[in-house]
Order: C-alpha cells, then structure tokens, then sequence
C-alpha cells in the first residue's frame, strides 16, 4: 500500500475543515487524498494452532482454536493526548465501544463431540485474554479532551451472545490520519466471551439518517467535512491476505472487477411475541439465486425458501455465512462434506486446495452476481507439532435464533463492498487486486462513482489458491475419529442482533 507522509494527512485535514491543532498518530499505512481517507485492516488470525493433547481412554484429546481468521481489526487513537487502542471492525453493529474485560474473556472450554469423544476448545486471537491485554486501553482521567454525556449505559447483545454493558463518553477519536472530534462511544464496564473492543459500522436500527440519541462515527466523519459523503468501502483480501483495507469517502477501482452495481438496501421487518413489529435498518439485501460448482466443473441450482428469494445482513465481524434451513446441510452433502455436529461441515481439504477458483458458488442479487470460492469459504486449519493432517470445516451453518441470515467474512472475501449511507445502497463487485487507485466519492444520489473496475478477471480475489495440484489435503482416515467432534466455535464478533432492538 502506498504511504503517506503525515504532513500531507495535516494538510488534506485542515483543508477539510477539521482543526488543525491536534496530533497525529503514527498511522504510517493510511492514504490520504482530497475528500477519502484509506486504512489498512488486519485480520486476526488464529496464532495459537492445534495441539494434540494426551490420549484420553485411548483417544485422542483435541484442542480445537475457533478459527483462523476470526476477524478484522483496526488501530485507533482516542484523546488528548491520543491512547492508540485495537479494535474489531464490524459492518453488523452499529456503535464504538472499548475497554473489553480481559479477565472474562475466554470461550476455551471442555466440551465433547457428537461421538462422545472429548474436545477441547482453546481460544482464538480474539477471545484470548493474553492477546486482549496487549490491545491498550483507554484511561478518560489521561485526556483533556474527555468529557461527560447525558445518556443511560445500557447493554448491548449480539447475536452469538456476546454481551457488553457499556456507559457512555465523548472525546476525540483518530481513525488513520483523520480526526473527528466530540465523539460519543462506550466504554465497557462488564462484557464476556470478547477480548476485544468493537467499532460498528452498521447504521441505526431506525434508519441510516437517524442521528438519534447521537451520530454514529461515519455521520460525524460527514458533519465534520473529513469526507464528502457518509460512504466507506470495505476490502477484506481473501482468506489467506494478512490485510486489507477500509476505505471513508473513496472507492478504489483497482480493488474489483467487473460492474459496481446498485443493490439497495431493504427493511426487515421484525415481529415480536406481542404481536408488535419494528422495521429494521441493517446492511438487508436480497439473495436472489444461489449456484453451486462443484470442483469436477458440474454445477447446482439451489431451491431458496421463497420465490422471491431470502434476506442477508451483510456482517463482516461474522466468521461464518449463516443460510436458512437446510441449504448448509445439503451443500455440505453435494461437495463430499460430513456434518460432525449439527453445525458443522468437515470437508476433503483437496476441495479447497485444488479446485480451480470458478469453483464455489454464485450469489445472485438485483443484477449481480458474486461467486465465492472454496478458498474463501474453507476454514483450513493445521495442526502444530503433530503429524496429523490438517481440518478443512465449510463456513456455512444455520442458526434458528439469527433471523434474516447472514453473508459475513467467508462471503466478503470476494465482494468489493461499498456502503452509502445517504442513497441507502449497496454498492458491490467481485473483489480483485491489481494495485490501488483511489477515487472520492461525491454528494447527492451519483455520490458513488459508477462504471467498471480496472482489474481483469485474472485478477479476481481468491489469488491461486494453496497448494493447488498438491497433496496437501491428506487422506481422511489417518484423521483421528475425536475430529468428528469438532465444535463449530466461529467467535461471531458481529450479528448486531440486540436484545430488544435496544440498539442504536
């Protein structure tokens, strides 16, 4: 990625309106032009890999991480002077909050599998309280620019039931070289199962321009003049990228292929025991059609569970693709998948490794069509100091209590993703790499530039995939029979389900 001196970001902001008397942070990735501000995120990946532990009774005793890319994270700096802080991006929730409790942290715990056999799972790079102390945290008695607000703390849900109790503060928060000053976020006084803080980048549940009880971080981006319109765009890379990118106020057209086309965004409408029902604002769209090809080139048309097809929240803090009933478990059976839980999907890893990148599915949307392959849809993980071969789990599974489903990171690795906040659209593309050219996006309804992508399709997201022609998958039996009980732990930082609709 290009770099940027610091000198042009102080230049570019104070043309911008933003004041000029701040600091800057050591953000020495980000690029800057008139008008965007591009940062890079990390994935956090699974460093802690499998370890085979002491026979039990004969059987071999597994330590199962959540997964190898659990999420997304980006550097940010919040006061005066600035506490540099790591948080969790996601696209589905909606506010900022920090300071995780690293002592209740954890998701590793005992469990066994469908099989009787027992299983260990050990914590992933976001749920391990060692890795969560080294976050930072931010002190409101070290800022001068600190200050008060009068709103109730309350308790955020999410959808794998994560839970947050929060209370609320204001103070300057740097994203990359750009700076928003005044901003109202949370500060976590109890969570569990997170080591983590989680900057949301959904809008509020009651409408994208609802400013109501306080404007979300891309609205204050907008207000302030840091860009021109409440627009970002979202790069994850695929599954094997160490980063990708988050871009406010721009779209890169050297990051997809093809047409970016309008997908608007819809309600979802929410109905409740009393009969009430609320119509929800989230990142909603409509999967038309889905395509399976298999890796012999055959392909599958699947049957949806209407005619007019099933809603998504577009989530990339989930680390798994949730679909209605019935459609993981038959994909799982039509690529010589085996259901190891009621979750879970163990595959032959030669799908992932050798299948050319056709191969995968199609999503189909209003006039677009985003194929995912294997590589990016196949968790692959390897086993540390051990001879066994590794587990490749399809990140696909169903869940009665996430209502629509969710596209989340699995799905994201292939889209180029743009979010535009004041037309409610979506924006997407199939994701590619062939450089870097950043545009500005405008104001008013053709804030987003139209037009294709620079990239040809050789340079679509999925690169070439690992291994590829090799023998890298291993034979199924020499897996030991306690992988069969392998907990699907995806660590789902996202799923911006609340309790009670209390979100923002």
């Amino acid at each position: 990625m290009a770099l940027r001196s610091q000198i042009a970001a102080a230049s570019f902001l104070a043309v911008a309106g933003v004041a000029s008397a701040f600091y800057i942070p050591d953000f020495p990735e980000a690029v800057v032009g008139p008008g965007f501000v591009s940062i890079p995120l990390s994935s956090a990946k699974n460093n802690l890999g499998l370890r085979k532990r002491d026979d039990v009774e004969g059987t071999a005793n597994l330590e199962i991480p959540n997964l190898k890319t659990s999420g997304y994270t980006i550097k940010i700096a919040i006061g005066t002077p600035p506490q540099e802080l790591v948080v969790a991006v996601d696209t589905g929730s909606s506010e900022l909050w920090i300071n995780p409790d690293c002592d209740r942290s954890s998701r590793a715990r005992n469990t066994t599998g469908t099989d009787g056999q027992p299983i260990m799972v050990v914590d992933s790079e976001l749920t391990d309280p060692v890795e969560c102390r080294k976050r930072g945290r931010y002190d409101q008695s070290k800022s001068n620019s600190a200050s008060s607000v009068k709103l109730d703390g309350r308790t955020i849900t999410y959808g794998d039931f994560t839970t947050v109790e929060i209370e609320y503060l204001s103070d300057k928060i740097s994203i990359g070289p750009l700076t928003i000053s005044d901003q109202i976020f949370g500060v976590a006084t109890k969570s569990n199962q997170t080591g983590i803080g989680i900057m949301g980048f959904g809008p509020s549940h009651y409408g994208f321009n609802e400013t109501k009880p306080y404007p979300l971080i891309l609205q204050s981006m907008a207000e302030q003049g840091v860009i021109n319109s409440p627009v970002f765009s979202l790069n994850l890379g695929d599954y094997d990228a160490d980063a990708g990118s988050l871009t406010f106020g721009g779209i890169d057209t050297k990051r997809y292929t093809g047409k970016l086309a309008t997908v608007p965004f819809e309600k979802f409408t929410r109905e409740f025991e009393d009969g009430s029902k609320f119509d929800d604002t989230s990142y909603y769209v409509t999967v038309k059609s889905m395509e399976l090809t298999r890796p012999d080139g055959s392909t599958k048309t699947y049957s949806l569970p209407s005619e007019t097809g099933f809603p998504v929240s577009l989530d990339c803090g989930a680390g798994s693709n949730i679909l209605p009933a019935g459609m993981a478990k038959e994909i799982c059976a039509d690529i010589n998948g085996t259901m190891i839980t009621t979750e879970s999907c163990e595959v032959p890893c030669a799908v992932r490794d050798k299948s050319p990148l056709s191969a995968g599915i199609k999503f189909g949307f209003n006039g677009q069509d985003i194929v995912v392959p294997y590589k990016n849809l196949i968790n692959k993980q390897e086993f540390d100091n051990s001879n066994q071969p590794p587990i490749c789990l399809l990140m696909m599974s169903e869940a009665a209590h996430i209502t629509p489903g969710i596209l989340g990171a699995p799905f994201l690795r292939s889209a180029y993703a743009v979010f535009d906040w004041g037309n409610e659209n979506l924006h997407i593309a199939q994701a590619a790499d062939c450089g870097s050219n950043i545009v500005a996006v405008g104001t008013g309804e053709g804030a987003v530039p139209s037009g294709d992508g620079e990239c040809g399709a050789e340079s679509e997201s999925g690169g070439q995939g690992e291994g590829q022609g090799g023998n890298e998958g291993g034979s199924d039996d020499k897996k030991n029979s306690a992988m069969k009980g392998v907990v699907n732990n995806w660590g789902l930082l996202g799923m911006g389900v609340v309790a009670g609709l209390m979100m923002i």
